[in-house]
Order: structure tokens, then sequence, then C-alpha cells
């Protein structure tokens, strides 16, 4: 007796989707998304900021200067460390390059006054005209 043979099924191959190829598609997705987002999470200093009941939402469009002061003294440049006595020289490089650039100081609201106070002297002595502190708002 012969045996019929289909055209749409053939004995070799199954009717079913390999989903495989799909799953590994999708996983390497996962694992690009996760890198991706340790990536660009905030480099900066973990910084308690103070609260406040005033102030003004941040709605500038310019990536601003941000120092941070944590509570143990360590200063920060937009997320890298600097020393006091570096702070001026890049400063007013960047101000250079982009005049009216807000320069914002980010210090925990724990920090002692004799850390954050170095960080306004020389700011004030370069003669930045407006110093923004961030806080959070309080509710």
């Amino acid at each position: 007796m012969m045996r019929r043979r289909s055209i749409l099924n053939d004995e070799g191959t199954s009717s079913r989707v390999n989903v495989t190829p799909m799953i590994d598609v999708v996983m390497v997705l996962i694992v690009f998304y996760l890198l991706v987002g340790q990536l660009a999470t905030d480099r900066r200093a973990r910084i308690a900021l103070p609260s406040s009941a005033t102030g003004i939402e941040e709605t500038q469009r310019t990536d601003p200067i941000i120092i941070g002061v944590t509570i143990d003294g360590t200063r920060s440049l937009n997320g890298d460390a600097i020393e006091l006595d570096r702070l001026e020289a890049q400063v007013s490089g960047m101000l250079a390059r982009s005049p009216g650039t807000p320069v914002r100081v980010r210090a925990d609201k724990d920090t002692p006054h004799r850390f954050v106070r170095p960080v306004f002297n020389v700011l004030r002595d370069m003669g930045v005209g407006k110093i923004e502190l961030v806080t959070e708002q309080r509710p």
C-alpha cells in the first residue's frame, strides 16, 4: 500500500510554531533595557534634599551646573567628585562655554553649614549672581 504525502505537513517537519528565537530576542531586549536603565541612573551622590513650602518649579530646558555637597563634606560637580580648589576653574570654564547656565547647589539637609558655605563663597567670588538651592517640595 502506498502512503500519501501531504504538501502542507511533511513527515520531517512539525506544524507547531517554533517560539525559541522569539524568546531569545525578548530576553536580549530585557537585558538591554535593564543595562541601559542602570547606566542612565543619576550618578550624583545620594543626597536627602531639604524640603520647602515655597519655591519655583524647574522649567529650564538647559542643563544646569549642579554642585552637590554630601553630609560628610564630599563635593561633586555634575555627579563627578571635585575638590574645592578645582571648583572655580571648572565652573568658570562651563560658564564661559554657555553663559547664563543656572548654577544649582544640592546639599543634604543634614550637611553642616561649614561644608556648604565654602561653595557659596567660591561662587560669590567668581561673580555668579544667581545661585539656586535645590529642595524638595513640602506636601
